[in-house]
Order: C-alpha cells, then structure tokens, then sequence
C-alpha cells in the first residue's frame, strides 16, 4: 500500500477574491487613442476629459481646497483607486465599495461554532504534510519553560521611589 501525503485542500482563489486577473499589454495594438503628439484634439473629447470642475481645481492639492477633499489631480488612494465595487478596471461598479456591502446572515453562514479553526485544521492536516508535535498555547506549560533569567529584574527590583531611567538619560 502507498504511503501518500495528504493534500491541501486550496483555501481561496485569486479570481475569487479579486475578480478577473488579466496579463499586463504594453503594446501599441491595444492602444486606444489615436492620433500623433502635438495632433488637436477635438473640443467636445477634451471637454469630456476635463469637465469645468476639474478644470477650476487643475494644480491644487486637497490642502488648498476648501474642506481638503482631494481633487482629481491629487495622487491619493481615494481618487487612485475607486470605491464603486468593481474587482477589474473593465467591470463598472454598482456604487458601494464591495467590502462595505454588509448583509445580516445566521452564525452558520459565517462558521461560527461550528467545523475546526485554522490552528486545529493545521494540526490534523499540516499544509507541508509534515506532522507538528509543538506545544500549543492551551496546553499547560512545563516547568523548565518558567526558568528565571538572571538578567531580567524583578518586579521587587523594579518598585522603588525614583522613576525608570533609560540609558540615554545616563552619563557615559
């Protein structure tokens, strides 16, 4: 009879958790603009680029605007990374961040008090499908674990009138 390891089961998949991965394409085929540099671009394509708003806010920072919003000329995680729910920047968003879409489940939805937590999982089924014989924080500690170090003070040694000083409070 074969000895055979057990096999981790995948926990999550990328695709799952983010949406749909897609290669990164830097060549000239998948570009969409068109035209060459210093081409005039239409009136109607730069003014839906730049809507009046952003045109009055151009070069300000979110400190110079009134409330310090960020505007959409500031490198800020608000404004690089949209919250509307998309998982993909070719996906549009339904208008709530995805992590901020809560609905009410029962305790069996979640898991709670039911099935084995990671660190029980871990022991029954290792990932490296190497067996760990170490001691858990529930197990009660041996006494060789509670040696005194001689270096550290005790709490004896620490009560006293006069505050804790630092070495960098001392002279040389």
């Amino acid at each position: 009879m074969k000895d055979r390891k057990p096999q981790a089961q995948e926990i999550d998949d990328l695709e799952d958790r983010m949406g749909s991965l897609e290669p990164l394409d830097f060549s000239s085929r998948r570009d969409e603009r068109q035209g060459r540099i210093g081409d005039v671009r239409p009136a109607e394509e730069v003014h839906e680029e730049f809507p009046p708003q952003r045109v009055r806010e151009a070069g300000m920072t979110g400190g110079e605007m009134p409330g310090g919003e960020p505007t959409m000329d500031d490198a800020d995680p608000e404004i690089l990374i949209p919250e509307d729910g998309a998982r993909s920047p070719n996906e549009r968003g339904h208008g709530l961040p995805a992590d901020k879409d809560l609905s009410i489940v029962s305790a069996d939805r979640i898991g709670a008090g039911g099935g084995l937590d990671e660190a029980e999982a871990a022991r029954i089924l290792p990932l490296d499908g190497q067996p760990w014989d170490g001691r858990t924080d529930t197990e009660a500690s041996s006494d060789e674990d509670e040696e005194e170090n001689e270096e550290v003070l005790s709490d004896e040694e620490l009560k006293g009138p006069e505050p804790l000083h630092s070495s960098r409070d001392r002279d040389p």
